[in-house]
């Protein structure tokens, strides 16, 4: 990336190899785009629009996390004042249960700065709701049919610090 400056959050070893996570750059989008397709239904998905969208609103974080030059997983958040929303969490297939969800949420949380932090989740979801609660995320209700038909979301929020089963 000559001339510009690359800002990292975070570089871990994943599988053998580098993993970098940082903030999206504005090319990285339609490679988001992909990733969101690969990873939920399309009434989930963000597209393209949407992704774009979130680059550019104030306050909105998109972190991007790659293996080379493969875009691997993304996270999405905003903050107002001193609440923050984790909005979509996503890690290719190929890529999961190797931490990249864990390194993602915790670079979020560290960009966004909050005292209170909630997201929605599925509520069959159960590989993130594991993962949520290992950060220290509680559920406090149910949405019922917030992700379709018989499809309920689980609202879960966990204050600043709270982090009881993490390293």
């Amino acid at each position: 990336m000559a001339g510009q400056t690359v800002r990292l959050v975070t570089i871990e070893r994943i599988a053998g190899q580098e993993l970098w996570v940082q903030p999206a750059a504005f090319r990285d989008l339609s490679r988001l785009a992909q990733l969101q397709r690969a990873c939920f239904e399309p009434r989930q998905a963000y597209s393209l629009w949407a992704l774009v969208v979130l680059w550019f609103w104030p306050g909105v974080r998109v972190l991007v996390a790659r293996v080379a030059d493969e875009v691997v997983g993304c996270v999405v958040g905003d903050r107002r004042g001193r609440h923050a929303r984790v909005l979509n969490l996503c890690v290719a297939p190929a890529w999961r249960r190797r931490g990249i969800g864990a390194l993602l949420l915790a670079a979020l949380e560290q960009e966004l700065a909050a005292d209170l932090y909630t997201l929605m989740v599925e509520d069959k979801n159960a590989p993130a709701r594991a993962l949520y609660r290992r950060f220290g995320y509680v559920p406090i209700a149910e949405v019922r049919h917030y992700y379709g038909r018989n499809r309920h979301g689980v609202l879960m929020q966990k204050r600043r610090g709270e982090r009881p089963h993490w390293p």
